[in-house]
Formats: structure tokens, sequence, C-alpha cells
């Protein structure tokens, strides 16, 4: 529901986290892949805020060349979102998704 929120009438089909619930550290997760543009979006369950805010420093750290990452927290959930740097329509989904997630609506 919480990604639903900021996918407006974009399709998105259902993918694994990226990275891995394991890999992150996380108890839980899920992904959604747009499919008209290069986002890609995973949502993780923490124990907790500082959790989720330590995860989402790491992986500011680690974006792949070409690729823009951005992420938020709310609670013990972290939203993280990668777009290629060239997607301007992607980047504009991204800016949606981390409003609508961080309660900006």
């Amino acid at each position: 529901m919480l990604l639903r929120l900021g996918t407006g009438s974009d399709e998105v089909l259902p993918a694994d986290p990226a990275p891995s619930v394991r890999d992150l550290g996380a108890h839980a997760g899920f992904g959604q892949a747009w499919t008209s543009t290069s986002v890609r979006a995973s949502v993780y369950l923490f124990d907790g805020y500082h959790d989720a805010n330590a995860a989402e420093a790491r992986l500011a750290k680690q974006v792949p060349e070409g690729q823009r990452g951005a992420g938020t927290v709310n609670g013990d959930l972290l939203l993280w979102t990668t777009v290629k740097t060239t997607d301007e329509a992607g980047r504009a989904i991204v800016e949606r998704l981390l409003g609508a997630f961080a309660g900006e609506e």
C-alpha cells in the first residue's frame, strides 16, 4: 500500500528486493520494478528506526555508477530506490515515491 501511493497510474511488477533482505540484515522485504522506466524500489523491515537509517546510509555508499540511489525511513521501514541517472521520468517517479512513503502526500 505504501508504494502504491506513489506509483500513480504507472505499471509495476513484483520483484525481489535489491539488495536482498539477508544481505541488508533486514527481517523482511519486498520489491517492485516499473515497466516504463528503470525504477526499482524495495521496502525493508528492521528492528527500529536506527537500524533502518544505518542501512540507508550503507546503501547510499554503494550505488553503482550510472544509477541514482535514494531512500527514506519511516519508523522501522526503509524504502530504497534506484533509477538510471539518464531516466528523467524515472527520477520523477522516485520523488513521488519518497514523498508518499515519508508521509508528504
